[in-house]
């Protein structure tokens, strides 16, 4: 069944489709449109004075500390800066089309996995309605949509079983986000798994070389560029969690800032190592909907323990989610859970002129996430102890 979908060409779609997709069109740019005009403080006290700059120094600003953004990020505002257009809306209306792009590749992924044009349509519909989307782009003027996108043409080609081309995406989504490596552990699992080659790894340290290539030309110290990730880490240390519902937001979030800060760092590094070792002991059966699960597990487990992360850290589980629900339908909680979630702790940012606290406490939305991660690992652990899904040995394979 799975290897006559991977064959599956274009998708037809008749009058009834085509409608259905420019009425889902119009609706998603229509929110879009209206949220465009809101200036959020982001805005205001980072991207309008780095464009601002931009202007004024040319492409030398590169060679400054001024941005703690990866340069290909700053390499997009260097190109707003010079149209002769209103840069807010320069810059919201790329990050507003990059949505409408991530829902197209949304939506052939539903196609792919599970050849049905009906998941398909909806697919692409429920990735422009996904509100930590379009709040994220039009509302908020943020860039997550970009390194999103990247990470569903990194799935896209695992489902096409283009390994090297997916990890090439990866290495894109990371050039732009450091947030990309909530889901590294399941690339590891894939190679345990001979799914991906060692090699193709490469593409990580290779692109990302290469996205910083012009700002040290520019002059920026070469060492700075390489560790502009580990300087947005010391950023932001006046809270264990930053409006994110992970477990400090339980045990409480302004207490022992540089003690928790490093053993929880090193606390979710030695679940991640226990998890990788205990998943590669047998080699499994790889499919589409376990590589799903097993990406989503991650992303949400990595923020629950990880230190000062942000409020909208929970957007690649979000979509991962959509993807999970499509694919089993009788998982159809994990997104509207899950995005709901997130949504809480965006909107509790965006309003915090007004609002101190969201109307549901932080600590109960930790415990929600904790839940959907608990029913994820069962779902795991219950697809590996399952016969059928686990391989012989590479010796034994080959006896």
């Amino acid at each position: 069944m799975e290897q006559a979908m991977n064959k599956r060409g274009s998708i037809k779609f008749d009058r009834m489709d085509l409608l259905y997709l420019a009425a889902m069109t119009v609706i998603g740019l229509a929110v879009r449109v209206i949220l465009r005009v809101v200036t959020t403080d982001d805005w205001a006290m980072y991207w309008d004075p780095w464009i601002s700059d931009l202007k004024e120094m040319g492409f030398s600003y590169l060679a400054t500390d001024r941005y703690d953004y990866t340069p290909t990020f700053v390499y997009i505002l260097w190109v707003i800066s010079k149209l002769p257009v209103n840069p807010m809306t320069a810059y919201k209306g790329l990050h507003i089309a990059l949505d409408f792009v991530a829902a197209a590749v949304m939506g052939k992924i539903a196609w792919k996995v599970t050849g049905s044009k009906t998941k398909s349509i909806a697919a692409y519909g429920l990735m422009l309605l996904v509100p930590t989307i379009w709040a994220n782009s039009a509302l908020w003027a943020q860039c997550d949509i970009i390194f999103m996108t990247f990470l569903l043409l990194c799935f896209y080609y695992f489902f096409e079983e283009r390994p090297c081309l997916a990890m090439f995406f990866f290495g894109m989504a990371f050039v732009f986000k450091l947030q990309s490596l909530f889901i590294f552990p399941f690339l590891v699992i894939l190679w345990v798994n001979k799914k991906v080659k060692i090699q193709h790894f490469l593409w990580i340290p290779a692109l990302y070389f290469l996205s910083i290539l012009p700002a040290w030309i520019a002059g920026r110290p070469l060492m700075e560029l390489i560790n502009i990730y580990m300087a947005q880490g010391a950023q932001d240390v006046w809270s264990l969690s930053i409006k994110w519902p992970n477990i400090y937001q339980i045990i409480g979030n302004q207490f022992f800032l540089l003690e928790y800060a490093s053993s929880g760092t090193w606390l979710i590094l030695g679940i991640l190592m226990i998890l990788m070792y205990a998943m590669a002991q047998k080699r499994l059966r790889i499919t589409n909907e376990f590589i799903v699960q097993m990406a989503l597990f991650f992303a949400i487990l990595t923020p629950w323990f990880l230190p000062h992360m942000h409020e909208r850290y929970g957007c690649v589980a979000d979509i991962l989610a959509v993807i999970y629900a499509l694919m089993n339908v009788k998982k159809f909680y994990f997104p509207l859970v899950h995005i709901l979630l997130s949504f809480n702790s965006c909107m509790a940012y965006l309003g915090q002129l007004r609002f101190n606290e969201p109307s549901i406490y932080y600590g109960v939305w930790a415990f929600v996430e904790l839940g959907l991660l608990i029913l994820l690992g069962l779902d795991i652990w219950n697809y590996m102890k399952n016969p059928e899904n686990q391989l012989p040995a590479l010796g034994k394979e080959a006896a």
